[in-house]
């Protein structure tokens, strides 16, 4: 009677791992990853050559949109330490 009752507390105990894992399978086959079709774009290679003129172009921008110049601003910081 001892070993019905050790063996029926482990078959119940393995009956419920399987169904775990049997819901857990089904679960995971449910669920789909969906890649986005312009990923390829995210994961083009920069240009191995430098456009001078955007770099031009964008440090005449800093030089007319800022009311103190990038140098005068760290000096104007390292001042206050």
């Amino acid at each position: 009677m001892k070993l019905l009752k050790q063996s029926l507390y482990i078959l119940v105990l393995l009956l419920v791992v399987v169904l775990a894992w049997v819901g857990f399978s089904v679960y995971n086959q449910s669920l789909s990853v969906e890649i986005n079709p312009n990923a390829s774009s995210y994961t083009t290679p920069i240009s191995p050559t430098f456009n001078t003129d955007e770099i031009t172009g964008v440090t005449t921008r800093i030089e007319e949109g800022f009311s103190v110049s990038p140098e005068e601003f760290f000096l104007l910081t390292e001042q206050e330490d």
